[in-house]
């Protein structure tokens, strides 16, 4: 059975099943069909990707979809638009390389397909020049099984970082298994197959709480080991087993292939197995993002064995590690970060490695690029890193480290805990792990969230943030503890939380419902109006479940109507309706959205200039 044909049943019935199991994890019909919302990516300075996906009840071979991007939520000012084609090869998946953009810009995009609008799009370009402050949010590992994702709405709404890092584990392969009743994966076996890995990729972003992160910023990824089977190396992984599951080289091509489809990555730098890359913003930083997972890593060695110190032994290949110098050594950024996926800290344990599946079971790799930072002179290196399931602030020392002051420390490292995925119940103390490992700054072991890397040209520095418990549905989130480094230091020191910029109006929210009405015929979701105080133009976004007609009217506070449309027959799904405020006086109005069988309505202010 074709995968697209699979993912429609499969909508079908668990939007016939909504009502007795939790909205959480069920596909939002009024988003039809745009159920997984919209996503970007892989920022440059002119341009950006754009991605969606459409879902419908019967899928044609090929289709076509309308794309537009502008500076503003009510499209006023469009600066590029098109026509972007999809098809069952790429499991309905459009993704479009916006450019025509300028440098250091926010804008707002969507697509349309028959009528049928997605959601509005927020995202940005890199910039140029002089740069005073970066501010990316930065995470890994969300186990869709393990918990609910409280870390990617609280970044989007916290509404202060200029992208997203998400450092690998974004799906997990396993079968299903979770004790909450609304977390099971789909589909219920391991995934082997590209049409397995698509579906998981389906699953996972028709959570509303990746939809809204991926709604409102920029994304740059790269893949860890889960996107294919855990614990990946370049020939095999420890999750897979040949003589039951088929060749590695067809599940790795199948879960690399429909990682490429789903998420918002720029194909044309994505070769057979070359995912790295680098990013420029400004003369303020430069993002080289590595892959130490797929493209060149030797099969990991159990802890121990003394061939984990043969010279050849690679994390990342001859060539990468070449693109990755050649990049440090011309760089004329002030800061150069690697994002990457495993430990680069030692772990040591009485002497002993822990992990042999991070840069500890590959010395000779990481020594070689010790030496390329003190050779060179490279002394504002941050090197950002997931997969571990713990949060860590890390000197990376060299012999003769002096833990007092940092001294001999060739670099710094962040390691971002996860969003959901378990930490496996450690009980050693933190106290206990940095009396072992001085280089150790800090370390959380139990917790789940991100942290935002706060970037200026005299300081880089993590604030993290930590959700409560990630298998309740409600959740707290605090900020604490800070660690940075200072221009030129090389080493860590704690730091207070760093003060945001300004940051411009979220995209419209889908979830801001501000109203609900479900009756047996007809229902009417007011989502959102915006801006809201309004000045000149205000826009209603709204959805409806069953085509029918729709009367909309704003009213003043004497109940008189002042604006009002008519549709006589408006279809199921999610829509935009402007209206021309300028000549209203300010004050507060009431707009109503009435269908065949009732109403609701939301206030709103008209305020002057």
């Amino acid at each position: 059975m074709k995968n697209t044909v699979f993912l429609s049943v499969f909508l079908a019935f668990i939007l016939q099943s909504a009502t007795a199991q939790n909205l959480r994890s069920m596909p939002d019909s009024t988003l039809a069909p745009f159920y997984h919302g919209v996503a970007s990516g892989d920022p440059l300075q002119t341009r950006v990707i754009l991605w969606t996906r459409i879902t419908l009840d019967s899928p044609l071979d090929t289709l076509q979809v309308n794309w537009k991007i502008a500076t503003d939520t009510l499209f006023n000012n469009v600066v590029n638009s098109g026509v972007a084609g999809t098809s069952a090869a790429r499991d309905y998946t459009v993704k479009v390389d916006a450019g025509n953009l300028l440098p250091g810009n926010w804008y707002y995009y969507q697509f349309e397909y028959q009528g049928h609008k997605s959601l509005i799009g927020r995202t940005k370009t890199l910039p140029t020049g002089a740069v005073n402050q970066l501010r990316m949010g930065v995470m890994s590992c969300a186990d869709y099984q393990n918990g609910y994702y409280h870390a990617y709405r609280d970044l989007a709404l916290r509404n202060t970082v200029d992208v997203v890092l998400h450092l690998g584990d974004y799906i997990y392969e396993y079968a299903a298994t979770s004790a909450l009743a609304d977390r099971n994966h789909e589909p219920a076996n391991e995934i082997i197959t590209v049409s397995d890995y698509r579906l998981r990729h389906s699953l996972y972003k028709l959570d509303p709480d990746l939809r809204l992160l991926q709604q409102q910023l920029p994304m740059i990824a790269v893949w860890d080991d889960h996107e294919t089977a855990n614990n990946a190396w370049t020939d095999g992984a420890q999750n897979h087993t040949s003589a039951t599951e088929g060749l590695w080289s067809d599940r790795k091509a199948a879960g690399k292939q429909a990682y490429v489809e789903w998420m918002p990555i720029r194909e044309n730098v994505v070769a057979a197995d070359e995912i790295y890359r680098k990013f420029q913003f400004g003369d303020l930083a430069e993002l080289h993002m590595l892959d130490t997972r797929l493209e060149g890593r030797n099969e990991q060695l159990a802890a121990g064995d003394p061939a984990t110190n043969d010279t050849n032994r690679t994390i990342i290949s001859p060539a990468q590690f070449n693109w990755l110098a050649n990049g440090l050594k011309t760089s004329t950024a002030q800061w150069n970060i690697l994002g990457q996926q495993v430990m680069m800290a030692p772990l040591t344990a009485f002497g002993n490695v822990l992990n042999p599946d991070q840069w500890d079971g590959y010395p000779a790799q990481r020594k070689r690029l010790y030496d390329l930072l003190i050779q060179e002179n490279i002394d504002n290196a941050v090197v950002l890193t997931g997969d571990i399931h713990t949060a860590w602030a890390n000197d990376l020392p060299l012999p003769n480290y002096v833990p007092a002051s940092g001294a001999n420390s060739a670099a710094v490292e962040f390691v971002a805990t996860s969003i959901t995925s378990s930490n496996g119940g450690l009980t050693v103390t933190p106290a206990f792990v940095q009396t072992l490992n001085p280089h150790v700054k800090f370390v959380d072991l139990q917790q789940h969230g991100y942290f935002i890397l706060n970037i200026t040209p005299e300081r880089t520095q993590a604030d993290y943030v930590f959700v409560s418990d990630v298998a309740q549905k409600t959740y707290t989130a605090t900020v604490n503890p800070s660690w940075g480094t200072q221009n030129g230091s090389r080493h860590l020191d704690a730091g207070t939380v760093s003060v945001a910029g300004t940051y411009p109006p979220l995209a419209p929210l889908a979830n801001a419902t501000t109203g609900v009405i479900l009756l047996a015929n007809d229902a009417i979701i007011n989502l959102s109006l915006f801006p809201n105080p309004f000045l000149n133009q205000i826009v209603l976004q709204f959805a409806v479940r069953n085509a029918g007609p729709i009367h909309i009217t704003l009213s003043n506070q004497q109940g008189q109507v002042v604006l009002e449309e008519n549709f006589a027959n408006l279809p199921a799904g999610l829509h935009h309706v402007h209206f021309d405020g300028t000549q209203l006086p300010a004050g507060s109005y009431v707009m109503q959205v009435a269908g065949k069988n009732g109403a609701v309505a939301s206030r709103v202010l008209k305020v002057g200039r």
